[in-house]
């Protein structure tokens, strides 16, 4: 019978740990090596794994564990019976691997704590991992995970097996705090770079507010990005920020360092947990060109297929709110960065009107030199407007033609008195009210009519 174990692989230089988000095959099925069979979330993105040879999955993950790099993921055998043999460990332990089918131990992940996820791998077992019902009676039991290094897959009939300590510990949350969902890699990395971002930092903010109802017009006109001005405002920040060096910069609290290129990121959040995406070389490009780029980072977003360095070592953020019609909102200062343009509109007031906010680092800027940035901005993208549109002229002769229309309207509507007769016996008080018909055509009514003494 011939086994192989396939471990972990260390798909983010950055990252000793991943998490596993979907098996893509069930237990038992046929793999061609290289076919993706899970799915796995790193601090940065959603990557799939390859199988690294041909046969039959045994998973030795369940969906939602945190698994150290090195750490056994899964087997593949010569054929379905060996895979799923009922002789072999129970599928979510890790099987002794034979001599042929063992992997170099990787060194200790010492990012994790022992209570979330590994302790350091075993040569024959591999990395000591708990089930998430194992993870929450750990503390409660008063047990240290200390107990269990080398057990591979850690239970809770595991754990109710182990002989309990001399003194029971009390538990380490309150019984109301016990349980919960546990935050992704992913978000965990992202709350990591925003505390980073405003770590010592003093952040404070400016905005402009303009109407975007001229600029969306020309888009539309012309057959532009859907009416859409991000493409526009991306590339005339890209060519601006050269000239404001410390929006493009970071404090480490002693000095500012200023970024060697400009590196836009843009935040998306299409329901899969929020991702800044690099966009190189904006200043370079039109904005037609950009926007193609924006949709093409959106649509690998939604596929999964974003790489890890395509999210990393950006020196300025753009983040978008617009579509949602926010207007105004306080964006957050990613790690390494001094400053983020928040873009907020409201599609549904009069003018369309657009905010552009600044949160910056003031370590590394000032208040005049963000408010002269943004006034800069703001009037670049106003240069794209078209002029308000002139009302209408009225026709020469439309108070002439209204007058002879008027004079046409020889009887009361309503009560049927003749014009003439009715100026006779009202003298002064007598006024004709026009008003329009349901069919259209002007109408008149006398004063009696419309005040109800008639």
């Amino acid at each position: 019978m011939t086994i192989h174990l396939q471990r972990t692989p260390r798909v983010n230089t950055n990252d000793d740990s991943v998490q596993l988000v979907a098996w893509n095959l069930a237990p038992g099925a046929y793999v061609e090596a290289g076919q993706e069979i899970a799915d796995v979330e790193t601090s940065k993105a959603t990557v799939g794994v390859e199988a690294e040879r041909s046969g039959y999955l045994r998973p030795l993950v369940v969906v939602g564990e945190v698994v150290a790099v090195g750490a056994p993921l899964a087997l593949l055998a010569d054929s379905a019976e060996e895979a799923l043999a009922a002789d072999w460990p129970n599928a979510q332990d890790t099987p002794a691997v034979p001599p042929f089918a063992q992997a170099t131990p990787p060194a200790p992940n010492k990012a994790l704590p022992a209570t979330a996820a590994s302790t350091a791998p075993n040569p024959e077992l591999g990395a000591t991992r708990f089930s998430p019902a194992a993870l929450r009676r750990l503390s409660e039991m008063g047990l240290s995970a200390d107990a269990f290094v080398g057990r591979g897959l850690v239970t809770v009939r595991d754990l109710e097996r182990h002989p309990a300590p001399a003194l029971q510990a009390e538990p380490a949350h309150p019984p109301s705090l016990v349980g919960g969902t546990p935050l992704s890699l992913a978000k965990r990395a992202e709350t990591a770079a925003l505390q980073l971002g405003a770590q010592g930092g003093v952040v404070s903010q400016l905005t402009v507010q303009f109407d975007s109802e001229g600029i969306r017009r020309r888009l539309l006109r012309e057959g532009l990005f859907d009416g859409q001005p991000l493409p526009l405002i991306l590339y005339e920040l890209a060519r601006l920020l050269p000239q404001f060096p410390a929006l493009n910069a970071w404090c480490d609290g002693e000095r500012v360092h200023h970024h060697a290129e400009v590196l836009i990121g843009l935040a998306l959040d299409l329901g899969q947990g929020l991702k800044v995406v690099n966009l190189p070389g904006l200043a370079e490009q039109l904005p037609a060109p950009i926007h193609a780029r924006v949709l093409d980072a959106a649509q690998r977003y939604l596929d999964k297929t974003l790489r890890p360095e395509e999210l990393d070592g950006g020196s300025f953020s753009v983040t978008d709110l617009s579509g949602l019609d926010v207007l105004h909102f306080r964006p957050l200062i990613n790690g390494r960065q001094s400053a983020i343009l928040g873009i907020g509109g409201d599609s549904q007031a009069t003018g369309q009107p657009l905010s552009l906010t600044l949160a910056f680092d003031h370590r590394c800027s000032n208040g005049r030199e963000v408010g002269l940035f943004l006034q800069q901005l703001r009037d670049r993208l106003l240069a794209y407007a078209d002029p308000a549109p002139a009302p209408a002229p009225a026709p020469a002769d439309a108070g002439r033609s209204l007058a002879t229309a008027l004079r046409a309207l020889q009887t009361c509507d309503l009560c049927g008195i003749e014009r003439d007769s009715y100026y006779r016996n009202f003298g002064r008080y007598a006024f004709f009210h026009a008003y329009v018909r349901a069919d259209g055509s002007l109408g008149a009514a006398c004063h009696r009519c419309v005040g109800g003494t008639a």
